[in-house]
Formats: structure tokens, sequence, C-alpha cells
């Protein structure tokens, strides 16, 4: 990923009423995979299989098959709000990029706009196979789990009361 300083991505303005917001514990159900991704090996992330009906001599179309982890990471987005149906992914999808391209826009991501990323990933693996796997290797999704963490820290230390 690319940096670049002091600047911050066009159409990124959030509309709440498309993308809700998440609790603390929701957010840690999706960051406890962080260590979790950085520690599979690129060789063990995922595979490609070969459709068995088809013939040896055709062009061949496949699937990618991913580690039982990246499922399991996909399931808790879904099951803790990161996966919204209010929000239209593919309208945003420039926006997405300018993330992929400069981590230094996720280093100051807000919440919504890091559920936005993670949704917009695991909602494209549903029509692009592999994407998942591409931004994973890529360190596009730890980035974006390094940021709620802080995010979620954030929260926490801000209602403590002494």
């Amino acid at each position: 990923m690319r940096k670049t300083k002091n600047s911050t991505p066009a159409n990124d303005s959030v509309n709440r009423s498309y993308v809700k917001a998440v609790s603390t514990e929701q957010i840690r159900a999706v960051v406890k995979f962080l260590p979790i991704l950085e520690s599979i090996k690129p060789e063990d992330l995922e595979r490609a299989v070969k459709s068995p009906e088809l013939a040896t001599d055709s062009l061949e179309v496949g699937r990618y098959e991913y580690h039982p982890a990246v499922y399991e990471f996909m399931q808790a987005c879904y099951e803790n709000g990161f996966i919204q149906r209010t929000f239209n992914w593919p309208t945003w999808a420039k926006a997405a990029t300018l993330y992929l391209n400069d981590a230094a826009f996720i280093d100051r991501a807000r919440l919504t706009t890091c559920i936005k990323l993670i949704m917009a990933s695991v909602r494209y693996q549903r029509f692009c196979d592999g994407h998942l796997g591409e931004v994973i290797k890529s360190g596009h999704i730890t980035a974006v789990l390094r940021r709620l963490k802080q995010l979620a820290d954030a929260r926490l230390e801000n209602t403590k009361v002494d």
C-alpha cells in the first residue's frame, strides 16, 4: 500500500441512515481475528479448486477455498453488524479504492468508514472470487482491523470513570 501525507479521500461522506454503528463488543468480536489473519502464511490462505466436471483440455474455471479462519472471520462480520443490507456498497467502491491505495487513509478512518471497508471486501468476494484473499494478503484487512482496535480502545478509554 502506498502512503501519502495529510491527504483525505474524496467522497467519504458518512450517511448514518445507511451505515449503522456497532458496539464495542461487536468490534472486539471481529478484531479478534487480527492476530489470526496475520499468522496465516500466504501460501496457506487460499487455494484454487478446479471444477471437477470440466474437461482437462478446456479453459478451467474454478473457485477459491480459504483457510477456515477466513470463513470464521466472514461469519463474525455478518453476525456482528459489519455486513448491512441498508448500505449500497457498490456505489461506494470508488471511494474504497482510495483506502486500498493509501494506508494513511485507514490510519485516520472513522468507525463507519471501517465498517464500509470490511463490508465492501466481504460482499465483493461473492462477485469476485479471490478478492478477500487478495485484500488479506495485501494487508488491507489487517490495517482496517488495527484501526478498529484503536477506535474500540479509545471508546473504552473515554468511558472510564475515575
